[in-house]
C-alpha cells in the first residue's frame, strides 16, 4: 500500500480559556495544520502539528507541503524507511523548530495509516500495554488566574472526575508562588495530585529555593524549573529536591533525550510527539526511557498521546489539554480520571467538516 495523495490545510481555532504564555503574551488562538494523507487502496489518515495566535502558520504549512514529494509513492508497510527519508529531507533545516514538527505530523499520519491497514487501534500496534490512560487537566489554572478563580476551577475539575491537575508558576514573588499552590491544594484535598509547571521561569539558584519551599507540601512534580536547557543544570535542581524533577516537552529526537538521561536530569521525562519526531521517536525514547528506569508522560496532542502512552508499560500520565477538539465531531473524553483509548483501527477520530470550514485560515 503506497501513498498516493497528500492535502494541508491551516486552520484558527480561537480558545476558551485564553492564558498568559510565558513569553508574556496572551494565548487567545491555536493553529493546527493538519496534514492528510491518502493510499491507493483508499484508506485515509492525517496528522497534526501546531503554532498559536495566527502567527508563523503559512511558514508551518509550507514546510508541511515542501515535504509531499518524500511522502507520494512511499509505501506505508515500510515504517524505518520513511521516517528515514523525512529526516534526510529536514536536515538542512536543522532537526528542531518547526522541520521536526512538519516531519513528526507526516510520521504520525503514516502510523495512523499502518494501523488502519492492519484493522488495529495505533495503541496496539504499538504494543498495547493498556486500554485506558490516566489524564490530568492542564488547561486552566493559569499564571494570569487570581487565587479565587484557580480554587474555583481546581474544585470544578475534582467534580469533573480528575485525579490531577496542573498549574503554573513563575510570575510572582516565591511566597505568593507557595500560597497560590497552597490555595489550590485547599480546594482539592490531599487526595488529588497537583503538577506545577515553571514553563523554564527561573536560574538554578532560585529553581532550589522555591522548590525547596515546595517540597514537603504534596507537589507530585515540578516541572521545566529552568530557563537553560543544560542538562547539568537541570540535574543539580533534581539532585537538590525531593519532589521529582520533571523536563523533556522542548527536546527532540532521541539524541536530545539521551543525553537527559545520562545527566540523571529527569525523575519523569515528557515527551512531546511533535517536537520528538513523531510516533516513530516518541516510541524510541519511551523506550530508552524504560531503560533507565524513568517513567514517560506525554505533553499535548491528547488525541493521538492517548495512545502513546497506553503503548507502553513504563508510561504515567497523559496531558489532556482540549485546545481544538472543536474540529473533531467525537473528540478524547476525560471519565473518572482517564481517556478510554478508542478500540477501532488507526486514533478513532474523524474531522467535523463544519468546524474545518469554519476555522480554515484563508
Amino acid at each position: 500500500m503506497k501513498v498516493t495523495q497528500m492535502k494541508t490545510l491551516a486552520l484558527s481555532v480561537p480558545m476558551d480559556h485564553p492564558f498568559l504564555a510565558p513569553t508574556g503574551a496572551t494565548n487567545a488562538k491555536m493553529n493546527p495544520v493538519i496534514v492528510q494523507l491518502t493510499t491507493d487502496e483508499g484508506l485515509e489518515s492525517f496528522g497534526i502539528c501546531n503554532t498559536s495566535n495566527d502567527v508563523r502558520v503559512k511558514s508551518l504549512k509550507a514546510i508541511l507541503d515542501d515535504l509531499a514529494p518524500v511522502v507520494i509513492g512511499q509505501d506505508v508497510a515500510r515504517i524505518n524507511e520513511a521516517w528515514q527519508k523525512l529526516w534526510t529531507a529536514t536536515g538542512s533545516m536543522g532537526h528542531t523548530g518547526y522541520g521536526i514538527y512538519a516531519l513528526s505530523a507526516i510520521d504520525n499520519a503514516l502510523w495512523v495509516l499502518r494501523a488502519k491497514m492492519l484493522n488495529l487501534p495505533l495503541s496496539t500496534l504499538l504494543g498495547g500495554y493498556r486500554e485506558k490512560v490516566p489524564a490530568y487537566a492542564s488547561y486552566l489554572l493559569w499564571r494570569n488566574w487570581t487565587i479565587d478563580q484557580l480554587q474555583k476551577d481546581a474544585a470544578d475539575l475534582v467534580k469533573q472526575g480528575f485525579k490531577a491537575m496542573k498549574m503554573r508558576v513563575g510570575t510572582y514573588p516565591f511566597d505568593v508562588e507557595v500560597q497560590r499552590y497552597k490555595a489550590v491544594r485547599e480546594a482539592v484535598g490531599k487526595d488529588i495530585s497537583i503538577l506545577i509547571d515553571c514553563n523554564w521561569a527561573y536560574t538554578t539558584t532560585q529553581a532550589i529555593q522555591l522548590g525547596r519551599m515546595l517540597d514537603g507540601l504534596g507537589v507530585y512534580w515540578f516541572e521545566d524549573p529552568l530557563v537553560s536547557d543544560d542538562p547539568e543544570q537541570i540535574a543539580q535542581v533534581a539532585a537538590a529536591l525531593d519532589m521529582p524533577v520533571t523536563v523533556g516537552e522542548t527536546w527532540s529526537t532521541k539524541y536530545g533525550f539521551r543525553t537527559l538521561f545520562e545527566k540523571k536530569s529527569a525523575d519523569i521525562v515528557m515527551i512531546d510527539v511533535q517536537r520528538v519526531g513523531g510516533v516513530t521517536e516518541w516510541i524510541r525514547v519511551a523506550n530508552m526511557a524504560q531503560a533507565f528506569n524513568i517513567p514517560v508522560a506525554s505533553h499535548l496532542f491528547d488525541d493521538i498521546s492517548c495512545h502513546l502512552v497506553g503503548a507502553i508499560p513504563n508510561g504515567l500520565w497523559c496531558e489532556y489539554m482540549p485546545w481544538w477538539d472543536k474540529i473533531y465531531k467525537d473528540p478524547p473524553k476525560v471519565k473518572d480520571g482517564f481517556i478510554e483509548i478508542p478500540k477501532v483501527p488507526g486514533i478513532g477520530l474523524e474531522f467535523d467538516p463544519a468546524a474545518l470550514k469554519k476555522f480554515e485560515m484563508k
